[in-house]
């Protein structure tokens, strides 16, 4: 089973809260990633404003995806009956959807890394460390909250 199977499966506004939060995951990581190569020692009056646009990004996205996975309701309880029946309890949720959760818990470690790093240095956290951890923490955000919305839907596989 992939994404593109699960997609029908949300509720409209769901989707569209979905891709909202991509949206903005996008934007808050390319403004984030550019705070943390083009600048300096120092924040110009752009680069603090690449760094709100990605904080307020961050946020946005977190919202839209928790709003998303809340709405979204579980599969009837007719329909949780039926795969009960057809599916192992125990068993694990596809690759596809596996895989978000891996990646929202090494985007995560990444973010722990780069933050510890930025503890470490006399003068404090610099302003490349504080805007890779947005980086990674939005990432982290964007995938966890996926990997929320799609285990709602996706029903899970058997072992063979």
């Amino acid at each position: 089973m992939t994404l593109g199977d699960v997609w029908p499966r949300l509720r409209p506004l769901c989707r569209r809260l979905a891709l909202l939060g991509w949206a903005a995951s996008a934007v808050g990581m390319a403004a984030g990633l550019a705070v943390a190569i083009a600048s300096g020692t120092r924040l110009s009056p752009l680069m603090t404003t690449f760094q709100t646009v990605s904080v307020a990004a961050m946020a946005i996205a977190v919202v839209s995806f928790a709003t998303a996975a809340t709405l979204q309701p579980r599969r009837t309880p007719r329909e949780q009956e039926r795969r009960n029946l057809e599916l192992d309890p125990g068993a694990a949720f596809p690759a596809t959807v596996q895989s978000l959760l891996l990646g929202s818990l090494a985007l995560l470690a990444g973010a722990v890394a780069f933050a510890c790093a930025g503890l470490m240095l006399r003068s404090g956290p610099s302003v490349q460390s504080v805007a890779f951890c947005q980086v990674f923490l939005l990432g982290a955000a964007a995938s966890g909250f996926t990997f929320m919305l799609f285990t709602k839907v996706v029903p899970r596989r058997g072992r063979n």
